[in-house]
């Protein structure tokens, strides 16, 4: 308990000292306007393309105080005092790690209104998705505070210098490596494309978008990248403990470079082969989709939809409001003879829409023959079911401007698995996005007042 009690008052500590230097506010300023423009520009595109800029890259700020950590406490002298007290190594190891969790709770306090506005107008299913988020900004804010603690630890003062450096690479790694690599990857032979997907593996910003399915290629299976992330995270906390704690010469805090050096060259090795060792598996994220989607697959045309009764002109369903519709599957036969089909289960689910049934059997089937010419054979299947919206897609600017949910569906049939991706029209709040600027300027104003407030008057 002493030992939790001793690191969590270093951790505030430090925390207090971070937010006290004269680069604080005009950081958090900066992030203030970021934020702000981010959800004017994309929370009426996309909210999820807000949340994972907004999450997923905020921990970036965290790895100019972070590489710069132990090596400022050495040239300040704070840390010749601190050790006069019963602090051990690895409890001061660990506060530094702790307070830049905490730093990044500071930051996240400025979201708070865009969220609040996010659940009001886009309905509280978000809620779930935003404590995801941010518990990915969490494991991402582990990985830059580690990386940052071992480059403190390994290079002292010359860390700050690396930071300018490592940040610029990580920038490119973290942010425009998972987003915009997998344009490139698609067009890559597929040996080439899946080594590239693997070592994107050690990007937790990559773990994210595999695991909530909101990047161009979604994963089968999102656990190879979450588990490399874990891997990266602890290999890091301990490379940057062991050399911290051994390396260290008596006479002070420079590292002896010559130990230190095959430690460096190991992480780096592990960094570098941990990710890439698991197997991938993407499929792509379709740019479009409608209320019905077909696929061609063995002789026949597989089309499935949602039917709502929704006279024209008539407002969509609003969030939280139960709609009866009907799933239907559609069998279209082109050629001059019969084809049979054995059972056809179909499931589905959605983030945004909640279904009193996700799941239906119909079969086996005879789709009759081509009737004439421009006459196809077909047969069809309905099932009634409830569908409650619980979020829409983005928040409507315009009023009538109608709103898509996406619920992704697959169907198999004769042991052949078909993907589609429906739509149905919901509708919430419209949303005045010039709101936005008025919080930007009552955040800035509190920074900059609070700032001001503690400088020390002249006499």
């Amino acid at each position: 308990m002493k030992a939790v009690s001793q690191t969590a008052f270093l951790a505030l500590a430090d925390l207090r000292r971070q937010l006290g230097s004269p680069h604080s506010a005009i950081s958090f300023v900066g992030s203030i306007v970021f934020v702000g423009f981010l959800f004017w520009l994309l929370a009426s595109f996309s909210i999820d393309h807000f949340l994972n800029a907004a999450f997923l890259m905020v921990p970036i700020l965290i790895l100019a105080p972070a590489t710069a950590s132990i090596a400022s406490d050495r040239d300040a002298g704070y840390a010749s005092i601190l050790f006069t007290y019963p602090v051990t190594a690895t409890r001061y190891y660990a506060a530094k790690f702790l307070a830049l969790h905490l730093l990044l709770g500071v930051y996240l306090l400025l979201l708070v209104p865009f969220l609040a506005i996010v659940v009001l107008y886009g309905g509280v299913g978000w809620l779930g998705e935003i404590a995801i988020m941010a518990g990915w900004a969490t494991l991402e804010t582990s990985f830059v505070s580690a990386l940052g603690l071992f480059l403190s630890a390994s290079f002292g003062r010359r860390a700050a210098t690396a930071s300018v450096y490592v940040g610029f690479g990580l920038a490119l790694v973290f942010v425009i490596g998972p987003w915009f690599l997998p344009y490139y990857v698609m067009a890559m032979p597929p040996d080439t494309a899946s080594l590239g997907m693997r070592v994107l593996h050690f990007s937790p910003m990559m773990a994210a978008l595999d695991a909530t399915g909101t990047g161009l290629l979604v994963a089968e299976n999102p656990l190879p990248a979450l588990l490399a992330t874990l891997a990266v995270v602890v290999i890091l906390v301990a490379l940057g403990l062991l050399v911290y704690r051994r390396f260290q010469s008596a006479e002070g805090w420079e590292v002896g470079r010559a130990k230190a050096a095959p430690v460096v060259a190991l992480g780096i090795v592990l960094l570098l082969a941990l990710p890439v060792i698991p197997g991938v598996s993407y499929r792509e994220f379709p740019d479009s989709y409608g209320t019905q989607s077909c696929v061609m697959a063995s002789m026949l045309q597989y089309c499935v939809s949602f039917e709502t009764p929704q006279q024209l002109g008539s407002p969509p369903p609003s969030l939280g409001s139960p709609v009866q519709a009907q799933m239907v599957v559609s069998l279209y036969n082109d050629q001059p003879v019969n084809v049979t089909v054995g059972k056809i289960v179909v499931s589905w689910s959605s983030r945004f829409i909640d279904f009193n049934v996700t799941r239906a059997e119909f079969g086996p089937v005879e789709v009759p023959a081509k009737l004439a010419p421009d006459q196809n054979g077909a047969a069809f299947f309905r099932l009634n079911v409830t569908a409650v919206p619980l979020q829409v897609r983005s928040l409507p600017i315009y009023e009538g401007l109608p709103e898509y949910a996406l619920i992704p569906m697959e169907l198999t049939a004769d042991g052949t698995r078909l993907l589609f991706y429906n739509e149905m029209n919901v509708s919430g709040p419209v949303f005045e996005r010039n709101i936005v600027w008025i919080i930007v300027g009552l955040e800035a104003a509190v920074v900059l007042g609070r700032r001001l407030t503690r400088r020390p008057r002249k006499a």
